[in-house]
């Protein structure tokens, strides 16, 4: 089981590796390299490992890249460390290349944070093609390789993610909307798509997708969290501003969605469900999947706070 925050942003591990998920003599070590920065998870974490080397300690790539974490010798140089103890820092060993994952993570995250965008997916694509490319492009660089890491890493954080939870601090309503919407992890954006009983067909050009946008999650969550007592509309803003009660944020609960004004007081073009320990769930964009992400990638925008139990 994992255990959720109190509420305050960035309060305690928001999730946890689900059992069996990963191979048990690494479990404890991704685990700790999953809260070494807001910006990793565990379950991000194994997803990065599985991409990389499909969990061999020694694989080498044809560039040079080595170990389960595929470091070239240059980067190891500088996020390597001996974390076992052993007396040796090599990428062959698993227990130091988890560590230094996380660790180069944590460094990425902080080097690309000012590129406009989803900050979660910039930092896997800077992992794989170099920080410079990222910002050179300002967003996920145009190469096959890379868009194809960003897609396989995220869509696999939902296998990994443990989704019994209990959220501590939270109102029993808030635990059940948080624990409705970790179901659907990895299910495909869909534009219009979701409703009272789960993911449905978008409309337009996703007319051919079956699965939620942002404001289709909460519309769910919401739904099965009361019973089908509380039946939200379809739209971000007006679930953001007309339903519930307004909370300030020092007041913020596991279960709580948040309104998110991208655009510098124009409206609110974006809602996400916070699930505690400083993240929240949500249907991101058009290519993407519902996952978790860091509630601090949305700090700079202005927020909404509503609370429907």
């Amino acid at each position: 089981m994992v255990v959720l925050g109190d509420g305050s942003p960035g309060s305690g591990p928001a999730v946890s590796l689900r059992p069996g998920s990963v191979p048990a003599a690494y479990r404890a070590w991704i685990s700790r390299a999953g809260r070494l920065c807001p910006k990793v998870s565990p379950p991000l974490i194994a997803a990065q490992l599985e991409a990389e080397s499909d969990w061999r300690p020694t694989a080498r790539s044809s560039v040079g890249a080595r170990g389960m974490a595929q470091f070239m010798p240059a980067t190891w140089a500088s996020y390597g460390r001996d974390a076992d103890g052993d007396g040796v820092a090599s990428p062959d060993d698993p227990e130091d290349a988890i560590m230094a994952m996380a660790r180069y993570d944590c460094a990425l995250a902080r080097t690309t944070a000012q590129v406009p965008g989803d900050s979660t997916a910039h930092m896997l694509a800077a992992y794989n093609a170099g920080p410079d490319a990222v910002l050179r492009h300002q967003g996920i660089p145009q190469y096959p390789e890379t868009q194809d890491y960003v897609r396989r890493v995220l869509a696999r954080v939902a296998h990994f993610t443990d989704t019994s939870l209990t959220a501590i601090g939270a109102t029993r309503f808030g635990g059940v909307v948080v624990t409705a919407a970790q179901r659907w992890l990895g299910t495909p954006y869909a534009w219009g798509g979701g409703g009272p009983n789960g993911p449905t067909p978008g409309i337009g050009r996703a007319a051919g997708i079956v699965g939620f946008d942002c404001s289709g999650l909460v519309l769910h969550a919401v739904w099965a969290a009361s019973g089908g007592r509380v039946q939200l509309p379809h739209l971000a803003a007006v679930q953001a501003t007309e339903y519930g009660t307004p909370i300030p944020r020092d007041q913020l609960l596991p279960g709580d969605v948040i309104g998110i004004d991208h655009r510098n007081g124009r409206g609110i073009s974006h809602i996400v469900i916070y699930v505690g320990g400083g993240q929240v769930i949500h249907a991101p964009h058009a290519g993407d999947v519902v996952r978790i992400a860091p509630l601090d990638a949305f700090t700079s925008a202005d927020w909404t706070i509503r609370r429907y139990a």
